[in-house]
């Protein structure tokens, strides 16, 4: 029996999601191996190359530089920026990497029916990186729908509760606050896991018209506290007790979102406060900005309007700055219903039964912590290793997201957003 190498694998855009993707080749060495990196920082190619033990040969400083040279590994995680995922990901394709590629993997309809007409053209795999389908709460869900418990699914509601400090990081004074940063809007940056996972639910059917409405609400000058600067530490008298402070939310309470700020300005996450400070005070540093006066050009909350083709129908709801990250979800059958929420671990299984108590069974589907893993779920171990499966050529999860799989929530989004610009109107997919 022949002995199976490790799947070798190259980098591009060795940012925080690649990395996390990457430590996989650490974790199992025998089925993975990073064998090359390309990014356009030079401390993110240093760090990467001596993480994975990178000749130098096969470091690059673009991905452009990368698909010109002769092709030396199997696969390829692309973990570049959302505007130039397609433009990173087409060349490689045509040299004969399979990809894995973060989500979104395009931000407007055009760039993605670019991708998927090379992705035809070469045969290549490429798979996206919807992670919270790995995740036992929403694995679960799909096997509940699937088993056909609930009957025919005629309504599914979910909403994400972005958290103020989550909120704050990376969508208000971050990379991702305007459509010319970073190519799209909020329902695409952020909530594309959770769209992909409404149509993913929908056991089959396909959506066929949708309607938005947003705006931003919150995150404007007029609503910006009594006596507040342009800037946290330099020149705002409610500083002290604004809940959005810079120094109160980074350095004073720091959460898992605050390391973002470091990384993207070159900062260890354990350089001393002092500097940490200086980074905020700097002028030309978007973290230390009043998020009042940040010139926010994406929404801080959304509603989506679905419209299924066999009849059925869904609702999502976005809103930003929420007092705590969640993920909920209430799904609809001919037979019962499923609601809970992510965060909590569990949801909860309501069955019509006639002649049991209150007519109907209910069941509780609890995850332990263990289960439940990281922030994903665990979702991102396991999406790794369902890629290493397909680029081998085997069977891959029912939780693995094609890339025609994925094409279905994106144009969801593209069309809402284009609902959204019309003022709510219903729009035809």
């Amino acid at each position: 029996m022949a002995i199976m190498q490790p799947v070798r694998v190259v980098v591009v855009g060795m940012g925080a999601r690649a990395t996390i993707y990457a430590r996989e080749a650490l974790r199992h060495p025998a089925r993975m191996r990073v064998v090359g990196v390309a990014d356009t920082d030079p401390a993110h190619v240093r760090a990467a190359r001596e993480l994975f033990d990178i000749p130098p040969e096969r470091c690059f400083d673009s991905a452009e530089a990368l698909a010109q040279a002769e092709p030396f590994a199997d696969a390829a995680i692309n973990g570049t920026m959302d505007p130039v995922h397609v433009a990173t990901t087409v060349p490689l394709l045509r040299r004969g990497y399979d990809v894995l590629l973060e989500k979104p993997f395009a931000v407007n309809q055009q760039q993605a029916d670019e991708l998927l007409a090379c992705a035809r053209e070469t045969g290549r795999r490429v798979m996206v990186c919807h992670v919270l389908r790995y995740s036992p709460f929403y694995r679960r869900l799909k096997e509940l729908v699937a088993s056909g418990a609930l009957g025919r699914i005629q309504n599914i509601r979910m909403a994400e509760q972005v958290s103020y400090f989550h909120q704050s990081v990376s969508y208000v004074r971050g990379k991702y606050a305007s459509p010319e940063a970073c190519g799209s809007g909020m329902l695409l940056s952020k909530c594309c896991h959770d769209i992909d996972l409404l149509v993913w639910l929908m056991a089959g059917s396909y959506p066929e018209r949708v309607a938005s409405v947003g705006s931003v609400f919150q995150f404007k000058p007029e609503a910006a506290p009594v006596g507040a600067g342009e800037r946290c530490l330099t020149d705002c008298a409610a500083e002290r007790d604004c809940v959005y402070s810079a120094r109160r939310l980074y350095l004073a309470h720091p959460q898992r979102w605050a390391a973002n700020i470091w990384h993207d300005g070159g900062m260890p996450q354990n350089a001393p406060l002092e500097r940490k400070e200086a980074l905020l005070r700097s002028p030309h540093n978007p973290h230390g900005r009043c998020v009042y006066r940040g010139g926010l050009q994406i929404v801080d909350h959304q509603s989506v309007l679905v419209g299924f083709a066999n009849g059925a129908s869904a609702t999502f709801d976005m809103n930003g700055g929420a007092s705590a990250p969640r993920r909920l979800v209430h799904i609809t059958g001919t037979l019962g219903e499923a609601y809970g929420c992510f965060e909590d671990g569990c949801f909860t299984v309501s069955r019509i039964a006639p002649s049991a108590p209150n007519s109907r069974t209910v069941e509780t589907v609890a995850f332990t912590a263990e289960e439940m893993g990281d922030a994903h779920g665990g979702g991102d171990q396991l999406l790794v290793q369902d890629f290493l499966t397909l680029v081998r050529g085997g069977e891959p999860s029912v939780c693995c997201t094609t890339l025609d799989d994925s094409m279905v929530g994106h144009r969801l989004v593209f069309r809402a957003e284009d609902s959204r610009a019309l003022g709510g109107a219903m729009l035809a997919l």
